[in-house]
């Protein structure tokens, strides 16, 4: 029993697409501003005033990247796939674009939290430098690339000419 087709290009546009936010998830992890400090008496870390806005440059960049990957993962799909154009792929894109950006989000923390690695908390002392990332929530931010892979596909759609024009009648 053979495998069919639209099957294999949803299958094949899935696992493409969890690879490639996952290896940028995880570059985008390595490049995530932090909060850096000083440990303090009482176990208190002291944060320099220079961080600001980690929260939402951490926030920009998420919404950024997964809107961009869906947009390119949206037009190659569009592009390289004729045969499986239509709403089924439509919203089998944006489902994609969900779970990749879950998985983009998930090996960008890991890779964070592995780049700022305090150690063991009992063995620090006075004066020693830290450097911490927030967790991040996207909140409306899971929208995005869902919303931009399908407004990339449904454009791509929408001016793509017919392959075989109507003939004209002969009077």
């Amino acid at each position: 029993m053979a495998i069919p087709r639209t099957v294999g290009t949803a299958a094949g546009v899935a696992a493409v697409s969890l690879l490639v936010y996952s290896a940028v998830g995880a570059l985008w992890g390595l490049l995530r501003p932090a909060y850096t400090g000083t440990f303090a008496e009482g176990g208190q870390v002291v944060i320099d005033s220079a961080a600001a806005n980690v929260e939402f440059v951490s926030f920009g960049s998420f919404v950024a990247a997964t809107g961009l990957l869906a947009v390119i993962v949206s037009l190659s799909t569009y592009l390289l796939s004729p045969a499986t154009r239509g709403p089924g792929m439509l919203w089998w894109l944006m489902a994609v674009a969900v779970f990749s950006a879950f998985s983009f989000l998930q090996v960008g923390t890991v890779s964070a939290g592995l780049l700022h690695d305090i150690g063991d908390p009992h063995l620090l002392s006075e004066g020693d430098r830290l450097s911490m990332v927030p967790g991040l929530d996207p909140g409306v931010g899971w929208l995005v690339a869902p919303f931009l892979a399908a407004l990339a596909y449904w454009c791509s759609a929408l001016v793509t000419p017919e392959t075989e024009p109507g003939q004209l009648p002969i009077r």
